[in-house]
């Protein structure tokens, strides 16, 4: 009778074959694993570009509201004495990285963008003088808004309230006509100019970032309209974002 020798014939598989095997098996769970972590890269890096294309739609919309209306007057024959329009409120570098943007208009509709429930002979909304001011704070673009019958009955409904989040630069900049020969003469940091009257258009930008951390983690420096920034090394991705919109004149 011959000796008993274990084998792993009898399970059809031998040690070298189970060895090459759990190699393969290897080599495919890390390739599965680098896989599964590049579309989880490639799914947070869209996330974040679409927050970020989101906030910079947002941003257009919010700005094209604000200051496409200002100096808006629903009777523009009547010269009163309540200025509207761009104010002298606006100011460069309110803080580190952020200018304040301040403009006033007659709406019918408060700062929620509800009717005025206080109506005229004729049963329609009255119009009310409408201030809003835009500046960061806290990597936040904020928003105040006062509303009221006119400059000294004005209050406020909304106080220093988060628009748009992940901002790290808000700057603006002033097209003036200075000798209202219809031509744009400069482009002006607030309070640089005569009077607020001469601006004929405000340029805004802004420097909007990821809530986490995407790319490569190395320093980058933006340029938001006249003014330079350097990003820190957190791996954030960034976009800049900016446009020009045409503001009435003051008076008509």
């Amino acid at each position: 009778m011959k000796p008993y020798k274990h084998t792993l014939l009898g399970c059809g598989m031998s040690l070298m074959e189970l060895l090459v095997a759990m190699a393969l098996s290897s080599i495919l769970t890390l390739v599965l694993v680098q896989i599964a972590m590049a579309a989880r890269s490639s799914f947070r890096l869209q996330e974040a570009l679409a927050e970020l294309q989101e906030n910079g739609r947002f941003f257009a919309d919010l700005m094209s509201a604000e200051v496409g209306a200002s100096a808006y007057h629903p009777q523009p024959w009547l010269h009163e004495s309540t200025p509207i329009g761009l104010m002298e409120d606006s100011v460069d570098s309110s803080s580190l990285n952020s200018d304040r943007l301040v403009t006033r208009n007659w709406s019918e509709r408060n700062c929620f963008g509800v009717l005025n429930s206080d109506r005229d002979s004729t049963g329609q909304p009255r119009f009310y003088l409408k201030e809003s001011v835009l500046e960061m704070n806290n990597d936040n673009l904020l928003i105040s808004c006062r509303y009221g019958r006119n400059a000294a009955e004005m209050s406020t409904q909304i106080n220093r309230q988060g628009a748009i989040p992940q901002v790290e630069v808000f700057q603006a900049l002033y097209a003036t006509d200075s000798d209202e020969d219809g031509q744009i003469d400069a482009w002006l940091r607030a309070g640089d100019w005569a009077s607020p009257d001469q601006v004929r258009a405000i340029r805004l930008g802004i420097l909007n970032s990821s809530r986490e951390s995407i790319s490569t983690q190395q320093a980058r420096d933006f340029d938001v309209l006249d003014f330079s920034y350097t990003a820190p090394a957190d791996g954030r991705l960034r976009r800049v974002y900016s446009f020009t919109i045409p503001i009435n004149r003051m008076w008509p």
